[in-house]
């Protein structure tokens, strides 16, 4: 995708006038800064011999297409002859009051494995002012011919006099500086307001994942191109230095300035750029041992450091957990987690210092949610996954992102499960990954797990539900095809192969293959990696044929597809969209058994006779495979009937397995596949469902037919409907905060369900509480409050309650709580109101850039806000696309955010004019592409079953 060359202009004119600045108006203390600093670096390394939000998320400009062995700057991809062996990096992060500029030097140790008179490394937004290339050997400078930028592909080039000798081992040192304040990515300042002292204070953070090394020192930005790293760091000595290895003790005066010192790291393992991380703080931390003496320590702003206790214990639980499953050590000394107040991602996995968005690693049992415990697990068992998948062994390109971000995924599930044991973590999994990704992939405009990463905008494109859910769940599915034991021993071994490197996905599913008595599982997987999309499996029975007592099965794959009329060209896939599914089925009687389906359909014989009416076969047991079931009308039926009355002596259909069969009833019924007759009487029996698990999957089949009913005039039918299955259950588990984890979790839901669908009861409830809370101080409960800060506001919320919220919301200091806040601002129905929130969401004096995105998203869902939220983006698209670029992800997947739930002809007909008159989409392409086919489902969904629901409502009497 073409990076306008009118920006590019626009930012090096900045960097230009902020330099003339500089050294017009205080040469002298540059200089000498600078002088004295770089030299003293110099001399040295002369001598001496490594996952939705705001900010700005950039990628590579656009290559030009085709290959240039004598131009090797116009490829997009570096040349694997010049590799580079260590970096000796030392930084100055000038962040102090209102300083906001780096300044730094490197030496990186290159070897050169073919002849070259170019050597190339990447850098973006930034100025290299100094260039020297010597042998590593004899120390002789080497003559440099020339040094040129080459922007488009974001490459610094030295072009050396004379050809430099395979085998050569040369030293390339980089004099660079740059601004810390221009996003929140790269290097950059962070500010924060001490509770505690009412201090403003500031810090020097990194974040680079996927390419953005590249803003805070040159280097060979590839995730395959791997080094060790020597890393300085100049400071106050006031200040912590953190990076991903311990410190050196103690610090060391330099000589140009009293006034700060430098801290020198251990020098690390072999690791991408993209790992590489460098703080300067003055922040506090809580400190454990792990079972193998890993030193493990929580960082966070002084005033939260209270809130960093079950971050610590939990961090500690999976590093022993996940040292102990994959049978490999945790190689670095030190773990380190830091909760960073200006984080553009939810976490990342730093290696040795994880940095965290604070609502996702701090926790404060007084004001945060079972939820946000939740969330904060989850991240905290994903991110240090990583240290192993990702960190130790690291995809080889972007295309196989999914084996980092999948696997992550699929094993946070484990992490928090053996340690908090009560909240059937692996039963939630078809609730959290599975069940919402196929909504995204059953559309025409998904993409393959292992998806080709052919231009820049794409790389950041992969950091979506297909790389992180279905990779987590398919990689669940060949779980349980090779039974947990088998599974995580073929993962030991492909850890320790390719251990310190990089791997494709072939390589996994060679160590997997390895183990004894395992399957072909390159074969079995690759139908679910290398094409997009999923099958449903249309099960028959017969009797006439199978003898006394038993019945034939008759399962036939087809694709499923969000709309069952929608075309496709089974040629555009290398399997024609067949796929080998493991067809795992659960009796009444407790028989368990499997079928393969090997990219074909199948018939076999099962020892049941389908004809009696008390009995039932459920496939896809246990929902851990990536697929959906529909069976014939009577079948269907008889599990409404067994939901609903049981059958005495009977196994009963476990909660997972309720939740899987309500999920397909939906999906299968909004797509074409099933009447909905049969579908709403699967529902039937909810008033009686008093599990969270299957409640979740209701609830999402419940609201999107209330979000497509909800502003016709037969709305209230459809409401009346929905309540007389939730009041029953809301009553038994009553207002009150107790029970289990998921008790607490089912009570949310079903009171969110009642008061969405405007039971006067709980919305009284949610008044009353609203009112205690900001006129007595009477605080809500942790686990209540998002409800009642949202049906609070809009019920009874005032111009002056919602100015006392934002008062609120600026002293907060518990993360989870001011998100609480945001969404409770953004809830009311007054137009001026939600105006002025846009204004505030667009100054970052006021919400910060990390916000900003969930912020438009909140005021977008609520139904007064969303045409507001809609007209407001447009008018002000120019001005996001400067403030955040193209390249932002989070900017590509606002207006689908925004335009996902229209459903109507004429807001088509908008969105498509929009997008006419912004054609260059960048990172957002896909996004765009996904929405628009989703309000085309929406659109035909209108037309089709929207009346259908009604007259089944009027027929029975509901």
């Amino acid at each position: 995708m073409e990076f306008e060359d009118k920006r590019k202009m626009q930012i090096n004119r900045r960097l230009l006038y902020i330099f003339l600045l500089l050294f017009i108006t205080i040469p002298v203390v540059v200089g000498v800064l600078v002088w004295h600093f770089t030299k003293d670096h110099y001399e040295k390394s002369q001598s001496s011999t490594d996952s939705i939000v705001g900010g700005e998320e950039t990628t590579l400009m656009t290559t030009t297409h085709g290959y240039y062995p004598d131009q090797p700057w116009r490829n997009l991809r570096l040349p694997r002859t010049i590799v580079p062996v260590h970096y000796d990096i030392t930084l100055y992060p000038d962040f102090y009051e209102d300083n906001g500029w780096f300044y730094g030097n490197e030496t990186i140790t290159i070897r050169i494995d073919e002849p070259t008179k170019y050597i190339l490394v990447h850098y973006k937004y930034m100025n290299i002012t100094r260039t020297v290339l010597t042998n590593n050997r004899n120390r002789n400078v080497i003559d440099i011919a020339q040094t040129f930028s080459n922007e488009e592909n974001q490459f610094w080039v030295v072009e050396t006099e004379e050809s430099l000798a395979a085998g050569t081992t040369v030293d390339l040192f980089l004099q660079f500086d740059g601004s810390l304040t221009n996003a929140i990515v790269g290097f950059y300042k962070s500010t924060y307001v001490n509770s505690q002292t009412n201090e403003t204070r500031n810090l020097a953070t990194s974040k680079f994942e996927p390419v953005d090394a590249r803003r805070a020192f040159p280097c060979f930005d590839e995730p395959n191109i791997k080094a060790e790293y020597t890393i300085h760091l100049i400071h106050r000595p006031e200040y912590t230095p953190l990076s991903n290895m311990p410190a050196n003790s103690p610090s060391m005066e330099v000589s140009w300035s009293p006034d700060v010192v430098k801290t020198s790291f251990q020098r690390s393992v072999k690791m991408s750029t993209y790992l590489v991380c460098f703080i300067v703080c003055d922040f506090k931390y809580l400190e454990a041992t792990t079972s193998t003496n890993k030193t493990l320590r929580v960082y966070a702003t002084p005033d939260k450091i209270t809130q960093a206790q079950y971050a610590l214990d939990v961090g500690k639980h999976t590093m022993e957990y996940y040292e102990q499953i994959f049978e490999l050590a945790y190689p670095l000394p030190k773990q380190d987690m830091i909760a960073i107040p200006d984080f553009v991602s939810g976490a990342m996995e730093h290696w040795g210092l994880i940095t965290y968005r604070e609502t996702n690693l701090l926790y404060d049992e007084s004001s945060a949610s079972s939820t946000n415990k939740q969330r904060v697990a989850t991240v905290i068992a994903h991110e240090i996954a990583h240290q192993w998948f990702g960190n130790i062994v690291t995809m080889d390109w972007w295309d196989d992102l999914w084996l980092n971000e999948g696997f992550a995924s699929f094993m946070e599930y484990f992490g928090v499960d053996t340690y908090e044991t009560d909240w059937d973590m692996m039963g939630q999994f078809a609730v959290l990954d599975p069940q919402p990704v196929m909504v995204l992939d059953a559309g025409l405009e998904s993409h393959p797990i292992v998806v080709p990463v052919q231009k820049p905008s794409e790389i950041n494109e992969v950091f979506d539900a297909i790389s992180y859910n279905k990779g987590s769940s398919v990689i669940r599915m060949m779980e349980s095809i090779m039974g947990k034991d088998k599974f995580f021993s073929g993962v030991a071994k492909y850890l320790k192969k390719y251990e310190w490197g990089n791997a494709k996905t072939d390589d996994l599913w060679q160590a997997l293959s390895e183990v004894e008595g395992a399957p072909n599982v390159k074969h079995i997987m690759d139908t679910w990696t290398r094409q997009m999309g999923f099958p449903y499996i249309n099960v028959t029975f017969n009797t006439e044929t199978s003898g006394a007592g038993r019945s034939t099965v008759s399962a036939s794959q087809r694709r499923f597809l969000s709309d069952a009329n929608t075309t496709f060209d089974a040629s555009e896939s290398e399997f024609g969209y067949k796929w080998y599914v493991s067809l795992d089925y659960i009796t009444s009687d407790g028989t368990n058994g499997s079928q393969a389906l090997d990219l074909t359909d199948q018939t076999f014989t099962i020892d049941m006779d389908i004809k009696d009416q008390t009995k039932w076969i459920k496939f896809n047991a246990g929902q851990t495979g990536f697929y959906r079931v529909t069976y014939p009308d009577d079948l269907w039926i008889r599990f409404a009937t067994v939901l609903t009355y049981g059958v005495t002596g009977l196994l009963p259909i476990s909660a997972v397995d309720r939740s899987g069969l309500l999920d397909d009833a939906f999906s299968l019924a909004a797509g074409g596949y099933l009447n909905y007759d049969i579908m709403l009487s699967m529902t039937l029996y909810l008033d009686k469902e008093d599990s969270y698990i299957p409640w979740d999957s209701a609830a999402t089949g419940i609201n999107y037919i209330s979000h497509m009913l909800e502003y016709g005039s037969d709305f209230g039918s459809w409401r009346s409907y929905v309540l007389s299955r939730v009041k029953p259950a809301l009553n038994r588990v009553g207002y009150t905060d107790t029970g289990s984890h998921l008790q607490k979790r089912l009570r949310v839901q079903l009171i969110d369900l009642a008061c969405y669908h405007g039971d006067e009861d709980c919305l009284n409830f949610a008044a009353s509480q609203f009112r205690n809370w900001l006129d007595n101080d009477i605080v809500v409960n942790p686990n209540m409050r998002s409800t009642v800060y949202k049906y609070g506001m809009s019920r009874i919320g005032t111009s002056t309650d919602w100015e006392l919220i934002w008062q609120k919301y600026k002293t907060e200091t518990v993360p989870q709580e001011r998100v609480k806040l945001l969404y409770s601002l953004s809830q009311t129905k007054t137009i001026w109101l939600l105006n002025r929130y846009l204004d505030y969401a667009n100054d970052p004096e006021k919400v910060r850039s990390q916000d900003f995105f969930t912020v438009i998203i909140y005021i977008a869902r609520n139904p007064a806000g969303n045409n507001l939220a809609w007209n407001w983006v447009r008018e002000n698209w120019p001005n996001l696309v400067d403030r955040f670029t193209l390249y932002s992800r989070q900017l590509g997947r606002l207006v689908p955010s925004i335009i996902s739930g229209f459903n109507s002809e004429f807001r088509l007909q908008e969105v498509k004019s929009f997008f006419n008159k912004y054609p260059d989409a960048g990172s957002g392409s896909r996004a765009r592409r996904q929405a628009l086919e989703k309000i085309v489902v929406n659109v035909n969904w209108m037309t089709k079953y929207s009346s259908v629901i009604i007259e089944w409502l009027k027929l029975n009497n509901m």
